[in-house]
């Protein structure tokens, strides 16, 4: 009897994601970054999701350490690739994942792996069956208006209008019995990108977690989309300027601005938009306070040394790693200021 040999399928390879533009520091990242090697892939159009980097709906199976099988379910993620400073946005969004982890803020959990051969933060999909993600912008929509909301989003003028106390009273509306919680998480996201110098907070970049059979109740959903910051999209010989040039490196801590305005006050900046959340809510102190803790400033050091030496140069280490301490001083200062120390 013959013996029949088994003919093995041959996948499809797969194209790579367009990039747009490449950063200047270009390693092995096939030696350096994980691989994934059980996975499976499809588009994400199935999913409502804003944003503009080229990304899929993975699952993956990886083993993951401390977990009682070998054999886990397939885990779920949006996997996308950092376009527009490839790879660097996407180890920026990692390292900002990170130091959101040690403060102990609420973000989506992530890490970096080689898909199609390419580098690609994996974000874990926060949904579950009978639930439905309902944007900031949607929470907007409900105070002023489909039509209204939409002109005041074609002249890109949320900012300008969406004030801090509007948004906490329109969730308020949308979740009486939740409100509190909601939006102390969200002032916990505005404090972390006030910390970290995040530029694109716009609506359809935070929301509430809705249940549809009402089985559990609506939650802030983990924070999400944190790559436009810590120098993300600046080349090398630009660092090196900014370690040196102190007019330089302050320039580009003053440009971030929040992503909304405080009711009679107009260009508020966005310390000084903490601050005052912190003076006249102080029900919600210690959603900011968290963020003051310097001790953790030192844990943030350590991550960075030990996960992301080898991934981004010793000079973009050090630039962070002085951003985010001037960042948190200038939190500290404008908090204290509301004390009146």
């Amino acid at each position: 009897m013959k013996r029949r040999h088994r003919v093995p399928k041959i996948r499809p390879k797969r194209q790579g994601k367009a990039i747009k533009f490449e950063s200047d520091l270009q390693l092995n990242w096939l030696k350096l970054v994980p691989r994934v090697k059980n996975y499976r892939i499809q588009s994400v159009n199935f999913l409502t999701i804003a944003g503009d980097a080229p990304k899929d709906f993975t699952t993956d199976k990886e083993y993951r350490p401390g977990h009682r099988s070998r054999t886990n379910p397939y885990d779920k993620f949006i996997a996308k690739v950092g376009s527009k400073f490839y790879p660097l946005e996407s180890i920026t969004e990692q390292l900002i994942t990170r130091i959101g982890q040690s403060f102990g803020l609420k973000i989506a959990d992530s890490k970096l792996r080689i898909i199609n051969g390419q580098v690609r933060f994996l974000s874990r999909y926060f949904l579950k069956g009978g639930e439905q993600l309902t944007h900031g912008a949607e929470i907007y929509e409900y105070s002023l208006g489909k039509e209204n909301y939409q002109e005041l989003s074609d002249r890109k003028r949320e900012a300008e209008y969406f004030t801090f106390q509007m948004t906490r009273e329109t969730i308020h509306q949308l979740f009486p019995s939740e409100g509190v919680g909601i939006v102390g998480l969200y002032i916990e996201m505005l404090a972390f990108d006030a910390l970290i110098g995040h530029n694109d907070r716009h609506p359809y970049n935070w929301g509430v977690i809705v249940p549809i059979r009402k089985k559990s109740k609506p939650r802030f959903a983990p924070v999400f989309d944190t790559a436009r910051a810590l120098y993300w999209n600046i080349p090398e010989s630009k660092i090196v300027i900014m370690n040196k040039d102190e007019a330089a490196f302050d320039a580009y801590i003053r440009k971030c601005s929040p992503p909304v305005g405080w009711d009679r006050a107009k260009n508020v900046a966005f310390f000084d938009l903490i601050g005052l959340i912190w003076n006249d809510f102080p029900e919600y102190r210690k959603h900011i306070d968290k963020f003051l803790d310097q001790r953790k400033m030192d844990d943030v050091e350590a991550i960075i040394t030990k996960e992301f030496r080898t991934l981004i140069s010793e000079d973009r280490c050090e630039l962070i790693k002085k951003c985010l301490h001037r960042r948190q001083k200038l939190l500290i200062e404008a908090i204290s200021i509301c004390k009146g120390e």
